[in-house]
């Protein structure tokens, strides 16, 4: 009775997913290779560039479960740009990082110091 409980579970939240309205698969432009390798060497972490599938959203935002997003990461790692930010390095960036972390939340490190890549830590060139 509890496997079959978990196995529910487990089902029902990978069932759940997230895909903003007109959003159309894309493929990453070239610096985004040069920008993972910058926020894998500022979070000390490696993952892979080529698992992520990347989408843009029409316009300068989207509906974000939160609110609104210039950028969204998912578990399946589906990288979400509006494109209004699609050339944004800390936005796309911001998204890379969640990436390589696994999971939502801004924890510091790496986000902060390390990686100031949210709106308030940002500056050119981090």
């Amino acid at each position: 009775m509890r496997i079959g409980r978990w196995v529910w579970l487990v089902a029902g939240l990978t069932a759940c997913g997230f895909e903003p309205a007109g959003d159309v698969a894309m493929s990453a432009p070239t610096e985004y290779r040069d920008w993972y390798a910058k926020t894998e060497a500022c979070s000390g972490l490696s993952g892979s560039f080529d698992r992520i599938r990347w989408y843009e959203v029409p316009g300068d935002g989207f509906d974000c479960p939160g609110g609104r997003c210039a950028g969204r990461w998912n578990t399946d790692h589906r990288i979400y740009i509006s494109s209004a930010y699609r050339d944004n390095e800390m936005v796309v960036r911001h998204e890379m990082l969640h990436d390589l972390i696994g999971k939502p939340g801004h924890p510091d490190p790496p986000f902060g110091k390390e990686c100031p890549l949210t709106w308030a830590t940002w500056h050119e060139g981090s």
